[in-house]
């Protein structure tokens, strides 16, 4: 009887190291809830018709003289394009930068607001009032600290076509009174600052205000509170309209206006 639970005691040790070194599949679980939704930075990403482009620069490749391998770039680029977020200073005095905005800000629940049909049949809508209560009526009221998200579809379809995603390809301050894309309405940004708590808004576009807008009240009203602005966010044909959770991590600009991102969704 001795022997017999010596033996069992010594199975059960073996059978626990087989499992622990067995190969798990949870990090393949998880990585298979994340959704990129970030542009990758190239010469073709999309910027403000004014703003210095991204601007890659090899600058070594190959062996070097002491015999191994070594490769090193350096790039050039506005803070805003791309997949890019706003800090407040943006479009506000007294607004915080970048480095001062806590990484705990970035992340919060995603809340995508499909406005694809009304956008591509009107290249200047702008999301409403309506159009976030209609997203309530149906999911529930936005959480707190809630990424508001504005999925227009340019950018799923067209992105990096500048044509097609900003109106024109011009360059310059000409192109700027041909710009035509979707955005959020100041009422929209207005309602959402004053009855709901939300980190920030994001769209699927080159700017949170509609392109054809002259005085960037959209931007205004949310630099102001002191809230924050992503654009350029990809993919949102990935994730649904309501459980997922959004990170957006930035560049850490410590004096940053905004910052290029890297972004992505965790699907519930």
């Amino acid at each position: 009887m001795q022997l017999d639970t010596r033996f069992s005691f010594f199975a059960a040790a073996i059978v626990s190291l087989i499992l622990l070194a067995a190969p798990t599949t949870s990090s393949a679980a998880s990585e298979e809830k994340l959704v990129d939704m970030t542009f990758p930075f190239s010469e073709e990403s999309i910027y403000w018709p004014t703003d210095k482009p991204f601007t890659p620069t090899v600058v070594f490749k190959g062996i070097t003289d002491g015999g191994w391998w070594y490769a090193s770039n350096q790039y050039a680029a506005s803070e805003h394009g791309g997949t890019h977020v706003d800090a407040p200073i943006h479009f506000h005095e007294h607004g915080r930068t970048i480095g001062q905005v806590p990484l705990q800000e970035w992340i919060g629940p995603a809340v995508k607001i499909d406005v694809t049909g009304k956008s591509l049949a009107n290249r200047d809508y702008q999301l409403s009032v309506e159009d976030l209560l209609a997203w309530e009526k149906k999911h529930g009221p936005i959480p707190q600290g809630a990424w508001v998200i504005m999925y227009s579809g340019i950018d799923d379809r067209f992105y990096p076509n500048r044509k097609e995603v900003l109106g024109t390809d011009k360059t310059g301050m000409d192109a700027v009174a041909e710009l035509h894309f979707p955005g959020f309405s100041p009422e929209a940004v207005d309602f959402l600052l004053a009855n709901r708590a939300i980190t920030g808004i994001a769209v699927d576009t080159p700017s949170i205000d509609p392109g054809s807008s002259k005085d960037f009240k959209a931007h205004r009203a949310l630099c102001k509170a002191q809230k924050l602005a992503l654009e350029n966010i990809a993919n949102l044909d990935k994730i649904p309209e309501s459980g997922a959770m959004l990170y957006v991590i930035p560049m850490f600009i410590q004096n940053g206006t905004g910052a290029p991102a890297r972004v992505f969704a965790k699907l519930p």
